[in-house]
C-alpha cells in the first residue's frame, strides 16, 4: 500500500520536470533577432519560475499527503538543477562545481519539501513564507 501512495507524487514530479524541459526545447523559435526573448517567452519563463515553489503547496493543499507533497517539492527542483548543469559535469567533472550545484539543489529541495509538508498540514502562511525564502535562495544562487 505504501508504494502505491508514493507513485502519484513521483509521477507528478517527473511531469513537472518534463514540462520544464519541453518548454525549454520549444523556446528557441520564440527568440527574436537581437538574441533576447520575446514578450510571450518571458511570460512562459515567469510562469515556470513560479510553478516550482507553487507545485508542492498546491499538491499538499489538495491531497493532504505529507510524504507525497515533500516529494513533489524536492524531486522536480533537484532534477531541474541537475539537468540544467549537466554540461558542467560531462566533459571533465569539476568537483568544486558539482559540490556547489548539489548544495544549492539540496537547499532549494529542502525548502520546497517543507513547503509541501506545511501545506499538507494546512499551515498555508508558513508554506507561503517558505516559498518566499525559496525565491531568495533561488536568486542568490544565480551566477
Amino acid at each position: 500500500m505504501e508504494k502505491k501512495r508514493l507513485v502519484s507524487p513521483v509521477v507528478v514530479s517527473l511531469l513537472i520536470i518534463a514540462l520544464i524541459e519541453l518548454v525549454g526545447m520549444i523556446g528557441d523559435p520564440f527568440r527574436v533577432e537581437s538574441g533576447g526573448a520575446s514578450i510571450y517567452w518571458l511570460f512562459v519563463e515567469t510562469f515556470i519560475l513560479f510553478l516550482l515553489p507553487a507545485a508542492p503547496i498546491i499538491y499538499g493543499w489538495i491531497t493532504r499527503d505529507r510524504p507525497g507533497s515533500i516529494l513533489v517539492g524536492a524531486i522536480p527542483i533537484m532534477g531541474f538543477i541537475l539537468l540544467l548543469n549537466f554540461n558542467y559535469f560531462y566533459p571533465s567533472p569539476d568537483l568544486k562545481r558539482i559540490v556547489e550545484v548539489v548544495a544549492y539543489g539540496v537547499g532549494l529541495s529542502a525548502v520546497a519539501g517543507l513547503e509541501g509538508y506545511f501545506a499538507s498540514k494546512r499551515i498555508i502562511p508558513v508554506a507561503i513564507l517558505l516559498g518566499i525564502v525559496w525565491f531568495f535562495i533561488f536568486f542568490t544562487g544565480i551566477d
